[in-house]
């Protein structure tokens, strides 16, 4: 193109240019709120909280661990039968019989011939004179049966030795293993809800570094604006402004609806709507433990496993010792409304007893190889949650020292964005940096506070699951173990 239709080109693109920007100027972008105020509703609508209090909320209203400790008090139910080998068993019956066909002894004929024996007998005197007197009393019917008799007993059996004795330490260790198994859903469930808390608060932190970035986008949209008033900018200026606002806008309504999934999930876990304390961050200050001490062995999944495993060896022992005789006391009060030949009411019996089952159809046999297996069983998950465990320990571990590293160097990154961004925005009021050099660095402060942000929050969640993985999570937020009954 020759030399002249150049700038007569470019002139006229000049004209066109400052009329555009003199014609109209560009409208504002007007702020969507939708989003933001469902967040800034569900906030209102809850108690501020912090850590400590909604995860006591959670030990006492979380439906999972209500019925985590339900089934460990099932298994506490059922591991008390076996105390029933050893207590007494006491019975009373009484019963009343009517027979049309009542069983009498007429003895009126024994009893005379048997005194006039007597009397003709060379037995001494005072014998005579006893059995005489005894044949008078003696009564002419006796009732072996009455029509109508009423009978009476008291049973006492007391247990001396049976082979069920060698379990009684099982059920101890049964029970012990199902709390250990509540303490460690307890623990899961205060990992989760510390989880949520926490997410909330990160969200927070970023929602924060958005509303800066958005104060400031805001701000540039209003300086491209004048300036394009004043004819020395175009609307290219303006459209760069806009497009950050709308990108910061849009990050904002991106985390009011995280942030109310969240906080919604929270109520659910601690069974009442809370949210966190704002102006107080969760701070923790956590150690790991050495690892000659075997922090992993701690977590209360290894323990109850272990527990149960020593439980189920009990089974062993007692399935070589079932050949083992069981012995039996009973002590025995009967009422009987017809004397007899007893010519008594009451009776006593006490009796001792010894049974021994020779053999059960190999019902022994099946049980030993079922429990043999069990055991080997128990074993295999004993050895499988230490190994979890242990590689738990070390993977929190591990995250938090590269959370450390990461927050430290996020950190760092903010600063220098903080001050390349005020570096940027003084060489922009004196017209030695560009709108575009200015809206690049807003952008990296932007996300260098919010990587910030989210490395805190990082931080604060590697440092309890560590806590979870040493199994003290519970003990460091403040969540005390409950008696045992």
């Amino acid at each position: 193109m020759p030399k002249p239709l150049k700038v007569g080109a470019a002139l006229a693109l000049a004209v066109v240019l400052s009329q555009a920007a003199w014609a109209e100027p560009p409208a504002p972008l007007l702020p969507v709120n939708a989003a933001t105020d469902m967040d800034a509703a569900a906030l209102a609508a809850r108690r501020p909280v912090l850590l400590k209090e909604a995860l006591l909320l959670a030990e006492k209203k979380n439906p999972d661990l209500a019925a985590a400790r339900a089934t460990a008090a099932q298994v506490s139910a059922k591991a008390s039968l076996v105390y029933s080998s050893i207590l007494p068993d006491l019975t009373l019956s009484a019963s009343y019989v009517y027979t049309s066909a009542p069983a009498v002894f007429d003895q009126s004929g024994q009893t005379q011939l048997l005194s006039a024996l007597t009397t003709f007998s060379n037995m001494p005197p005072e014998l005579k004179a006893q059995t005489l007197a005894g044949l008078a009393e003696a009564p002419a019917v006796m009732e072996i049966q009455a029509a109508n008799s009423l009978f009476g007993s008291l049973v006492l059996q007391q247990v001396l030795f049976t082979p069920q004795l060698f379990l009684l330490p099982a059920a101890e260790e049964a029970e012990e293993a199902a709390n250990l198994g509540a303490l460690e859903a307890r623990e899961q469930i205060l990992l989760a809800v510390t989880k949520v808390y926490l997410g909330i608060e990160g969200l927070g932190e970023i929602a924060a570094a958005a509303k800066e970035a958005e104060a400031i986008a805001q701000k540039r949209e209003k300086d491209a604006a004048a300036q394009v008033q004043l004819g020395t900018a175009t609307d290219i200026a303006v459209l760069r402004a806009q497009q950050e606002l709308s990108q910061s806008r849009a990050t904002l309504a991106n985390i009011a609806g995280q942030r109310v999934a969240l906080l919604m999930l929270l109520e659910t876990m601690v069974g009442e709507p809370v949210r966190p304390l704002e102006g107080r961050p969760t701070q923790y200050d956590v150690t790991p433990a050495d690892e000659a001490s075997q922090p992993w062995e701690k977590v209360y999944s290894v323990q109850a496993s272990a527990m149960a495993l020593k439980s189920q060896e009990r089974f062993n022992t007692f399935d070589r010792l079932s050949w083992m005789p069981s012995v039996v006391a009973q002590a025995k009060g009967s009422y009987n409304s017809n004397k007899g030949f007893v010519n008594t009411n009451w009776i006593f019996d006490g009796i001792i007893a010894a049974q021994w089952q020779l053999y059960d159809r190999g019902v022994r046999d099946v049980n030993r190889r079922e429990n043999d297996a069990k055991t080997v069983e128990f074993r295999a998950k004993l050895e499988g949650a230490r190994a979890r465990a242990r590689a738990n320990w070390y993977s929190a571990k591990t995250n938090l020292l590269t959370a450390q590293v990461a927050l430290e160097q996020a950190e760092a990154t903010q600063r220098l964005a903080t001050r390349a961004q005020k570096q940027a925005e003084a060489a922009f009021q004196v017209g030695f940096s560009t709108g575009l050099e200015v809206s690049e660095i807003d952008s990296r402060r932007f996300l260098a506070a919010s990587a910030a942000a989210q490395a805190r929050a990082q931080m604060q969640l590697r440092k309890v699951e560590l806590l979870a993985a040493e199994g003290r999570l519970a003990e460091v937020v403040g969540v005390t173990t409950p008696p045992k009954d």
